[in-house]
């Protein structure tokens, strides 16, 4: 499937659905390996985004909930 945006434009829920549609793939017994390698490579970066974003929205709440006392 190819890449609807770059990385740095791939939001939390476009990462999570294309996660999914990998996991279907991966799920198909009759999957070639080279396109499995691929597919996992692609799955090991939408993670990181996922993972990325969820750590710059902790950090958003955070600096929310403890405002700066300077």
């Amino acid at each position: 499937m190819p890449r609807k945006n770059s990385d740095a434009e791939t939001g939390y829920e476009e990462a999570v659905s294309e996660l999914e549609e990998i996991l279907a793939e991966l799920s198909d017994d009759d999957i070639d390996v080279d396109h499995l390698a691929e597919r996992v490579k692609r799955a090991t970066e939408l993670v990181k985004i996922c993972r990325d974003r969820i750590a710059a929205a902790r950090l958003e709440v955070k600096d929310i909930e403890l405002p700066d006392e300077s």
